[in-house]
């Protein structure tokens, strides 16, 4: 059971860690080698610091699969360079969930309070490979459906589009494409050779399968219908 939560802690009053934290993730160091380095990388990077000193960012903890409490495994490397973890929540109702984290967009309008982490530790680049696909920002106005739309998409294609992500939800495939303005989204693609075959000409390789993410959602998650999705 893959979950999104809400986390909240306090920026060390330490100089020495917080400089050591500012030069982890800028480096990419902070908990390089762990399960969850790029999900913790790109959390801190899109965490907020409220006029308390709280920080407060969303992650996705695996914890729970593995019979854990939530974020058993990252709390103790957050120690490291941050005080008190004081509130560990899930980001949206369980029974309004899927389960879907790892593709799942349900926090992308969620507001952290306060201002950019990056800021209060000046830092003013955050590498692209960092992404937690949840927070991006899509143009829903551009979202389209179907293999029709992923051809159409493929034989226009220009040098400004980027691909970003291919994954599987319980309606099908969806690509998340970027065009040099906005980040945008092509859902609900039919989970077969000829869809794979073009994303994989698109520069993409998807993770998981509609059958699979079925099955996961089903039997460890609170879905129960393949109607529901979080990715729509």
């Amino acid at each position: 059971m893959y979950v999104r939560y809400l986390v909240k802690c306090r920026l060390n009053s330490n100089k020495q860690c917080r400089d050591r934290l500012a030069k982890d993730i800028k480096s990419g160091a902070l908990a390089r080698g762990k399960i969850f380095y790029e999900g913790m990388q790109a959390a801190l990077r899109e965490a907020t610091i409220d006029e308390n000193g709280e920080v407060h960012f969303i992650e996705v903890c695996y914890c729970l699969e593995g019979g854990l409490y939530p974020m058993a495994m990252e709390i103790p490397v957050l120690n490291q360079y941050l005080e008190n973890v004081s509130e560990v929540k899930d980001a949206r109702f369980r029974d309004q969930c899927t389960m879907e984290c790892e593709f799942c967009d349900c926090t992308r309008n969620t507001k952290l309070p306060g201002k950019p982490l990056m800021d209060e530790l000046n830092i003013t680049s955050k590498e692209d490979y960092f992404v937690d696909i949840g927070r991006l920002k899509l143009n829903r106005k551009k979202q389209k459906e179907g293999i029709i739309a992923l051809k159409t998409l493929y034989d226009n294609k220009n040098d400004s589009l980027k691909p970003v992500f291919a994954g599987a939800a319980i309606s099908g495939l969806f690509a998340i494409f970027y065009d040099g303005s906005d980040y945008f989204r092509i859902k609900n693609i039919p989970d077969n050779s000829e869809s794979r075959l073009i994303l994989q000409n698109l520069g993409l390789e998807v993770y998981g399968s509609v059958e699979s993410i079925k099955s996961s959602a089903i039997s460890s998650s609170l879905a129960n219908s393949d109607k529901r999705s979080n990715v729509v």
